[in-house]
């Protein structure tokens, strides 16, 4: 007997949409007779919305419409794919980092899909091939060589005329199609003409001669050579094996593999990962930045040949859309990549590596703002497999975790034969100022030894976490500063094409002779940037080849890679940067490193900072003295006595977050607590703070189970308060209950953040914020 309620279950399927729904919606289809035998969760289909037709992905099949009337439900118009894009490990993952980050599936979608994904792809329309008995009977009805095969007497003009097309070009694409067929019914005609075997529809993706892996010479490197010759420390090899224990069989573990500068936690990653591939496993390899991790990526590449891929945001939608589906189809098992790598759609997933793991850029700043790192630790859970999350210097959070045993911590407390970590010195600028010293970027020591290295002929580091030439001009008459009329920040100084620019917004404009107050021509610089120092140097030592690693300087198609080629090859002798330099670069020749303002991240308003200067401090140390020559480094800074400082000068990673756990727990902030950024922007000032007023009193008045245990703070002024002409206000709520914190967001959500208030005032949900600028 038909049963009506068993139909409405197995007819009807959801579908998340690439487009906004509202916090946490999918859209519910039926499911076409034709297509419901091919369709299943994750794989893409074309539907309509609204009046247009979007690309979605079907993550349940057989669900309940809860509509009265089901019949208005729409129709999936067509199956963009002949087998599921999404594996059912991705697919967990899209629903608990779109729960965690309070953010609608369709939002997360957009994220996870490479762009060419999005829309409908290229699909090729051609005439079907006949199988043998049927060119028999064609041969048979055939009664002159030219006369052309009957077709079946059902078919539209349309159709027939659609059909000779088809035949004249031999192949054409649906979008050519519509163009030539405008609002006819495309997608049902095709299926027609598909079952009456006179055409084919198949996705057409384009291909490349060289995997991108291989890089632009197409060299094919020899598979499973991982510097079989290097020779594991005990250290080393008895964190492989700790590892290797949950590979064979594999299960899920984290590792923080804490080990120094220099201790060889590459090695250790890519033994394990020819461990994996070994056993048929997938490996996922994370880094913070493609560009500056090029070491690791030669060796993979030379490890493990094309099946090396590459995911980044620098590759072209074709050639992004390639290496996935190189990926998904099986065809690479090493993806090395950035933070949006953590989707890769990897076959047998079987060891994640996330190196570097403390590093901010793993943190998504725009759109949806996910942090990779912890959505690998999710991804290892769900794919059971192992996680290793490798620094020298690693986050508090995961550093707790392992206090707690959430994570297994191995260390590397020693650098690769035995290397000797460098001593560090702390000069005191204020000292310096006292003593005489008038330069205001090198110290006595610093300029002593820059010269004594050159002359050595050894390769020189200096660091400065500021670039351009000067932070701001400044009339020395009248008081004036030079801003931004768009954001709350002072221009920069770019001396090199004599602009001023800011860093936020990219407004820019000529450098000007007068002040705009005053009218006299007494504008002086403030500060110095990279520019000045690159300047200085050049006055200090005739001659010297300085190379310079900033956002500034690698804006040019292969400028990077240009750079850090004439660094490895000692075509430069001293190389200037901010914390470009500081990331992945193993230069044996390097023996000095001058940091020249330590305090310049002490003094954001972040409770991360101390944080961030300990990492930066302790990384760039880390750049000298890595070949067989002992390396130095001179630190230069305002506050010597400060323990980031101290510790940094030490390479004492434990006594640092001894202080800072202490001090991060007597205020509330992670990892003792979970925290939610709401920001709110707009160009009207007075409806940015009345929402978040708002907002701020509907959260006080809605918290459950105690003040003491979620607190809420402001609303207040962002630390840099305009930003692209947007006046941004912010409320932090902290908790230590994570569910009573993300339900009390998520109400506040549904009540407040829906399409009937203004929507002049966009809001911004930022769970675990990294930076509070």
């Amino acid at each position: 007997m038909f049963n009506s309620e068993n139909y409405r279950s197995s007819s009807f399927a959801s579908v998340a949409v690439s487009v906004p729904l509202g916090p946490f919606g999918e859209l519910t289809y039926r499911m076409p007779e034709a297509l419901r035998t091919r369709l299943c969760p994750g794989m893409r289909v074309l539907v309509p919305i609204g009046h247009r037709k979007t690309t979605g992905i079907v993550t349940k099949i057989g669900v309940t419409c809860d509509l009265p009337d089901s019949s208005r439900v729409k129709d999936i118009l067509d199956v963009m794919d002949e087998s599921p894009i999404f594996s059912e490990d991705i697919i967990g993952l899209w629903g608990w980092s779109s729960s965690y980050y309070l953010i609608s599936p369709g939002e997360m979608l957009r994220t996870i899909l490479p762009a060419r994904g999005k829309s409908e792809s290229v699909r090729v329309v051609k005439i079907k091939k006949a199988t043998d008995s049927r060119k028999k009977r064609e041969n048979q009805e055939r009664r002159t060589e030219n006369e052309s095969i009957p077709l079946p007497n059902d078919l539209t003009p349309t159709e027939r005329e659609l059909l000779a097309m088809v035949k004249g070009k031999k192949r054409v694409t649906t979008k050519s199609l519509r163009r030539r067929f405008p609002g006819i019914p495309l997608e049902k005609m095709l299926r027609k003409l598909e079952s009456l075997n006179l055409v084919e529809v198949s996705e057409h993706l384009p291909q490349r001669k060289t995997p991108l892996s291989l890089g632009e010479s197409g060299e094919e490197p020899t598979h499973g050579e991982v510097n079989s010759s290097f020779v594991l420390s005990v250290e080393q090899e008895r964190a492989r094996e700790k590892v290797s224990t949950a590979l064979h069989p594999p299960a899920f573990e984290v590792f923080l593999l804490h080990g120094v500068t220099g201790s060889g936690k590459t090695e250790v990653y890519l033994r394990l990962a020819q461990e994996a591939v070994a056993r048929g496993r997938g490996v996922l390899i994370l880094v913070p930045e493609i560009g500056l991790t090029q070491q690791l990526i030669g060796r993979a590449r030379r490890g493990f040949g094309k099946q090396v891929a590459l995911l980044h945001s620098a590759l072209g939608a074709s050639q992004r859309w390639v290496e996935w589906w190189r990926i998904a189809r099986g065809e690479a098992t090493v993806v090395v990549g950035v933070r949006s790598a953590v989707f890769a759609p990897i076959r047998n997933l079987g060891l994640i590596v996330v190196d570097e793991e403390h590093d901010s850029s793993y943190k998504q700043e725009e759109g949806v703002r996910y942090n990779a790192r912890d959505l690998a630790v999710m991804r290892g859970k769900i794919s059971s497999c192992p996680v290793i999350l490798g620094s020298a210097t690693p986050s508090l959070e995961s550093y707790a975790h392992g206090r707690s045993h959430r994570y297994t911590i191995l260390t590397l407390p020693d650098r690769v034969a035995l290397r000797p970590l460098p001593p560090v010195e702390i000069v005191d600028l204020r000292q310096e100022a006292r003593a005489g010293n008038r330069d205001r970027i090198f110290s006595i020591a610093l300029r002593e030894a820059l010269l004594s290295n050159h002359h050595a002929g050894k390769q020189s580091v200096l660091f400065l976490n500021r670039r351009g030439y000067a932070s701001y001009l400044q009339c020395h008459l009248c008081g004036e500063v030079i801003s931004c009329p768009h954001c709350s920040v002072t221009l920069r100084f770019h001396l090199q094409e004599r602009m001023l620019r800011c860093h936020y917004c990219g407004f820019s404009r000529k450098t000007e002779v007068t002040c705009p107050r005053c009218h006299e021509p007494t504008l002086a610089e403030r500060g110095f940037g990279t520019e000045q120092v690159e300047e200085a140097l050049r006055g200090l030592i005739p001659g010297v080849r300085i190379g310079r690693l900033d956002r500034d300087s690698v804006r040019r198609r292969n400028a990077l890679s240009s750079v850090l080629s004439a660094w490895h090859a000692h075509d430069i002798d001293v190389l200037i940067g901010t914390q470009m330099v500081a990331k992945g670069h193993d230069v044996p020749n390097v023996t000095l490193v001058g940091v020249l303002l330590a305090d310049l991240s002490l003094n954001l308003p972040d409770f991360r900072a101390a944080e961030r200067t300990f990492q930066l401090l302790t990384q760039v140390a880390g750049r000298a003295g890595r070949g067989q020559d002992p390396g130095r480094v001179i630190i230069q800074t305002y506050a010597p006595e400060h323990y980031s400082v101290r510790c940094a000068a030490r390479h004492d990673f434990v006594r640092f977050a001894a202080y800072e756990l202490r001090y991060r727990k007597s205020l509330g902030y992670p990892p003792f607590t979970r925290m939610v950024n709401l920001r709110f922007e707009g160009k009207d000032g007075a409806k940015v703070q009345a929402r978040a007023e708002q907002t701020a009193q509907f959260l006080l008045d809605n918290i459950q189970g105690g003040r003491e245990q979620t607190v809420v703070l402001g609303p207040a002024p962002a630390a840099i308060e305009r930003v692209k002409d947007r006046v941004r206000w912010q409320v932090l709520i902290k908790s230590k209950d994570r569910r009573a914190l993300h339900l009390l967001v998520r109400k506040t959500q549904e009540t407040l953040f829906s399409r009937r208030y203004d929507q002049a005032v966009r809001v911004v949900v930022d769970v675990d914020p990294y930076s509070m600028l």
